[in-house]
């Protein structure tokens, strides 16, 4: 009976340990950034890219993992980074371009689930890493209003060799995907922008996405642009400035028939250029 305890107390620090290092993870937004978006040179060239997790736009604070980064080649398959190096601020990788067209280069995270809910006279509320099937030998006697939470972030960037492809990368049809209807590399500042934003295949209307420029350590002024989907999932904006921007776009819903979450967050987290008009 004792062993039993002490089994169930460390499976439950676990739990929350879990969840307090997840809760980290998502506090701090995960994005890649190219050393170039485009390339003209003939026969390709390398580029590199810095992975890394913070609130601040392009600042170097988290080391997130570079290990899942794919590419998504013009024809559509996938190749993965020539090399990968993980450090204490970031994680790097290296790909040698060389196909002409638009490459779709992509660090998605894996689905974490978390479970919320209450306990004791005062209602305090509690969280631990856990889907619905896990917290029911996990939740304390007198839980409620439990609720248990999918979370996903795509983390997005687009290169360009030669000419852009004409054709867009086909959807997944799961969590939040983002499709650029103004081509990456077409992006000019002072001109409109137009992107499309999908929830589980389906074009979705009411999410809200910030767009945020480089430079926000040398400036007073976040000059964030915030934008909401319209009913065709259309999002429409100008970048006044040229420069590296940060799209970071979240939509929560209910999920029905899912025995594993209740609800969901997904996001997506998209960095591009506006180019000198």
């Amino acid at each position: 009976m004792l062993n039993k305890k002490i089994s169930t107390l460390v499976v439950l620090c676990s739990v929350v340990a879990g969840g307090m290092l997840s809760s980290v993870a998502n506090a701090h937004p995960r994005w890649v950034l190219p050393s170039h978006f485009t390339i003209s040179k003939e026969g390709g060239d390398w580029l590199a890219f810095d992975v890394t997790a913070s609130h601040g736009t392009f600042v170097l604070d988290k080391p997130a993992g570079a290990e899942s980064a794919r590419i998504i080649m013009p024809d559509g398959r996938e190749e993965r980074p020539d090399a990968v190096l993980r450090g204490k601020r970031r994680s790097v990788f290296d790909f040698h371009f060389t196909e002409e067209g638009t490459h779709r280069v992509q660090i998605n995270g894996e689905p974490n689930y978390v479970t919320n809910y209450k306990v004791g006279k005062r209602d305090t509320n509690k969280r631990m890493r856990a889907n619905k099937v896990e917290r029911a030998t996990l939740l304390p006697e007198g839980a409620r209003d439990v609720t248990s939470t999918l979370n996903y972030t795509r983390a997005e960037t687009y290169i360009t060799v030669g000419k852009p492809s004409e054709k867009p990368f086909a959807l997944e049809g799961k969590y939040l995907e983002l499709q650029t209807i103004t081509k990456p590399a077409d992006i000019v500042a002072t001109e409109p922008v137009r992107f499309q934003l999908f929830f589980n295949g389906k074009a979705q209307a009411g999410v809200k996405a910030e767009i945020t420029r480089d430079g926000i350590l040398y400036r007073n002024q976040q000059d964030q642009i915030d934008v909401v989907s319209d009913e065709q999932g259309f999002v429409d904006f100008t970048p006044e400035i040229a420069g590296r921007y940060i799209l970071k776009a979240s939509h929560r819903a209910p999920v029905a028939n899912n025995p594993l979450a209740d609800k969901m967050n997904a996001s997506v987290h998209l960095t591009f250029e506006a180019i000198l008009p």
